[in-house]
């Protein structure tokens, strides 16, 4: 596996300019290691704010090593969380099976980070040396020879040697460059929701249950201040639905899940009358490439691996940190670097995609009956295979 790296360079190097579009996880780490090789870094964020909210991150591996070159391993160790137990559950809240431990300390090899706290690292390692404008987003985008000309929502342009699209599973930048449409968006026949809400009692702290039913799943997990509730459901083929109607989207899941049993009708108790959580469906970013002249992909805008492959932060770092090691590998000619990097991750990416398509779909939500049986068996015995 290729490094990844931050290194920083010599005074000498030219502040050419790059402008980045998403201020996430990949877009806040781009940020840093563009900023390092030398570049003048422009961060726009569509959002007034940080985009908070959503469920811890794991931190493991190579994105360990990339948080440890840019000095920040030891912030998110400080804020790392205790470690956690993965607990199967039937109708009569048994456990069938069980992954991991709890624990006092987080795991030397593996955190697991509130997404908050990885992004407040993650910004305050950039805040002081990139411009980060909110509120502002791209309204087209005109390459030439030598720069891409950016125009802004608010009519001002840039021009700027690179530009990197880190702008999530639904990319602006991907669709300017690359085509409308969801040409390269890959159903793997599902919708998940998700909300986090205050500590409810329904599961323990550094706990996470999951029921399910064929086509169906609900999901706990426990924090000591918070309570994750997720539910999700198969289906045939994609469905219709307004994206901006919240009371749409509540009634969806309470027609698929609300007679699961279990400990759902507490769940959606908790969860009802607030707008305030995430439906999409469950898919994947499949690109054949991801860069077009000037302009780079980054994360979920360039090859999302979907919540079932649980790597989706991860992921955004690692891309970040092998996009930098191209970049300083091959300084002055960045068709080179963005063909290293593309060559070099994607092997990857793709393993960790065909797994989640393959293995996590049928794990936390089973086709049938006898899917369902299958894997409780492999459960039961400790063989999870995902």
């Amino acid at each position: 596996m290729v490094s990844s790296t931050f290194n920083e360079r010599g005074a000498d190097v030219g502040r050419r300019a790059a402008l980045i579009s998403g201020a996430s996880f990949a877009g806040l780490a781009t940020a840093y290691g563009l900023n390092r090789l030398g570049y003048q870094v422009t961060v726009v964020e569509a959002a007034a704010g940080l985009r908070r909210g959503g469920t811890p991150v794991d931190i493991e591996g190579e994105t360990i090593a990339i948080l440890e070159q840019m000095g920040l391993v030891e912030l998110v160790r400080a804020k790392a969380l205790p470690s956690r137990r993965f607990e199967f559950k039937n109708a009569d809240n048994t456990t069938l099976g069980s992954i991991g431990v709890s624990g006092d300390q987080a795991s030397e090899v593996r955190y697991e980070i509130h997404r908050d706290d990885l992004l407040d690292i993650l910004f305050g390692a950039v805040a002081n040396d990139v411009e980060v404008l909110f509120g502002r987003s791209i309204s087209s985008l005109d390459e030439q020879a030598e720069s891409v000309s950016v125009t802004l929502n608010d009519g001002k342009r840039r021009d700027v040697a690179l530009m990197v699209g880190c702008d999530g599973n639904r990319s602006n930048t991907r669709r300017l460059v690359f085509g409308n449409g969801d040409q390269f968006t890959y159903f793997l026949g599902g919708y998940f929701f998700l909300k986090v809400v205050p500590e409810t009692g329904l599961v323990a702290a550094d706990t996470s249950e999951v029921f399910r039913a064929p086509g169906r799943m609900a999901m706990l997990n426990g924090y000591d201040d918070r309570t994750d509730i997720g539910f999700g459901f198969r289906t045939d083929a994609e469905i219709a639905y307004d994206y901006r109607d919240r009371a749409q989207q509540r009634r969806l899941i309470q027609q698929r899940c609300g007679d699961l049993g279990w400990k759902v009708p507490d769940m959606l108790a908790s969860v009802a009358g607030d707008d305030d959580f995430y439906f999409d469906r469950i898919n994947q970013i499949r690109m054949p490439c991801w860069s077009r002249g000037r302009v780079v992909l980054v994360g979920d805008a360039g090859y999302c691996v979907s919540p079932l492959a649980g790597l989706g932060g991860s992921m955004a770092i690692i891309g970040a940190g092998r996009l930098a090691a191209a970049l300083e590998r091959f300084p002055d000619d960045h068709a080179s670097a963005f063909r290293h990097y593309e060559d070099e991750l994607r092997p990857f990416v793709e393993q960790i995609q065909q797994r989640a398509a393959d293995e996590g779909m049928s794990t936390m939500c089973p086709a049938d009956e006898a899917e369902l049986a299958a894997r409780d068996r492999e459960i039961a015995a400790g063989h999870m295979g995902w």
